[in-house]
């Protein structure tokens, strides 16, 4: 809809850039938020948000069909859309992070990974059909509002939804600062140090930064693949843009199936090593991806032309599935990860990784659409994909050696060991809990 009305590479760089902009700017902001006004109001109030700038961008949408916009009346289309989208990356943030707070205040621990998966498969379900709805609508009426139209309906019917939700957010304030003697407080937490000083004391722990470190080079390659990857495919597959979606669509159904299996595989070993195994092995396997999409020019391998069935093997095959498969299991432990190494400062700073995370996450997928175009043109995909794969590898490495060198403090290691023993007592005791409807025949 922009190309067709006359907006250049640069303008919609700007645009698609300014929505993770608006969230890595005030995601870290929203746990400190949500602990003053409430979830229920930050949700309701990202919702109104999100539809009102649905409705702006429906408003500076260009007039139907491939009617190019003068210079003055398309500078007003972009600056509307980069607004809309900068306000809707504010309001993305008050969502996100406050679905992750909650899971976090309301699960126990150990259920963070596999409810993170679930949350992360309705996300690649998101993505599977959001983009082929919204380009079947644009195809059948030739209309560029509708699926803007569409979305804005949907999101404002989930907002009486929402507003009637029982979140409990006093109850469970107050259960846990009598459970926890309120740690963050105790210990300088957010009243006394605001937060950046929670931000820098949770980046104080090596093995905090070195998870992070992972869940950027993880995200800077989600950023790249979406302006870079089709004109790559389309040029050296002769393949058309059905066809890449479709590419997408796979990957994104990878993604989504094998996220909710990640939890119940790291349900054990105190919820560290084989989430920490998980991640280094997710990671590499987006690495391998990377050296398949371009493909690499350090592979042994030469192809005689776009009808070659080994690149079509190599590129779709070979990169989609290691993609798929990987950017699940590369992804979903990062928050867990980070959470488990300041498990000892108490339930605030718990929240503040949440936001932390989001922000890292999204910060990625800005550098990855801001530079990886430019890298691409300047390098070549083939060495550019190959590069970014390097990062990957790289991240990792720093991420292992941080966990062999740096011990746990000895506070991690003991709320840690105390969880395990509360889940252990606590299925000892219910598979003691004798069976009422057994004893009842009995008697």
């Amino acid at each position: 809809m922009l190309e067709n009305a006359g907006a250049g590479p640069y303008q919609r760089g700007l645009i698609f850039a300014a929505l993770p902009f608006g969230v890595l700017l005030v995601s870290p902001l929203v746990p400190p938020l949500l602990w003053r006004v409430g979830t229920k109001a930050v949700l309701v109030s990202s919702l109104v948000l999100i539809t009102a700038c649905l409705c702006l961008a429906t408003y500076a949408g260009p007039p139907r069909g491939d009617t190019k916009l003068t210079d003055q009346a398309l500078t007003r289309c972009v600056t509307i859309w980069v607004c809309s989208r900068l306000f809707m990356g504010l309001a993305v943030a008050g969502t996100g992070v406050t679905v992750l707070c909650l899971m976090t205040r309301h699960l126990p621990r150990r259920s963070h990974v596999f409810a993170n998966g679930v949350l992360e498969s309705a996300i690649g379900v998101g993505y599977m059909v959001g983009p082929a709805f919204g380009g079947w609508l644009f195809e059948l009426f030739r209309w560029s509002e509708l699926p803007l139209i569409v979305n804005a309906t949907a999101t404002a019917l989930l907002i009486p939804f929402v507003a009637n939700m029982r979140l409990d957010d006093e109850e469970e304030d107050d259960e846990e600062e009598g459970a926890d003697g309120n740690a963050a407080d105790q210990e300088g937490g957010e009243d006394k140090r605001g937060t950046v000083g929670m931000t820098m004391r949770l980046f104080a722990r090596p093995r905090f930064s070195a998870a992070v470190l992972v869940l950027l080079a993880v995200s800077i390659s989600f950023g790249v693949f979406p302006s870079t990857l089709p004109p790559h495919l389309q040029r050296t597959l002769k393949i058309g843009e059905g066809s890449v979606g479709t590419v997408y669509a796979g990957i994104a159904g990878l993604y989504a199936f094998f996220t909710p299996f990640v939890g119940p595989l790291a349900e054990n070993g105190g919820m560290t090593n084989p989430l920490g195994a998980m991640a280094v092995f997710g990671a590499l396997l987006m690495a391998v991806a990377h050296l398949c999409f371009g493909p690499s020019p350090l592979l042994p391998m030469r192809f005689d032309g776009p009808r070659d069935w080994r690149l079509w093997a190599v590129d779709i095959i070979g990169g989609g599935v290691c993609y798929g498969i990987g950017s699940a299991f590369g992804f979903v432990p990062l928050l867990p990860l980070m959470q488990a190494a300041v498990v000892d400062m108490g339930p605030r700073y718990m929240e503040m990784t949440a936001g932390l995370s989001n922000a890292v996450y999204y910060s990625g997928e800005l550098i990855g659409q801001l530079f990886g175009a430019q890298i691409v043109s300047s390098a070549g995909f083939p060495w550019a994909s190959t590069a970014f794969g390097g990062m990957l590898v790289g991240s990792c490495a720093i991420f292992g050696l941080v966990r062999l060198v740096v011990k746990p403090p000895a506070t991690v290691v003991a709320t840690l060991e105390a969880e395990r023993v509360e889940y252990e007592e606590l299925l000892l005791s219910r598979s003691e809990t004798p069976n009422l409807e057994d004893s009842e025949g009995e008697i």
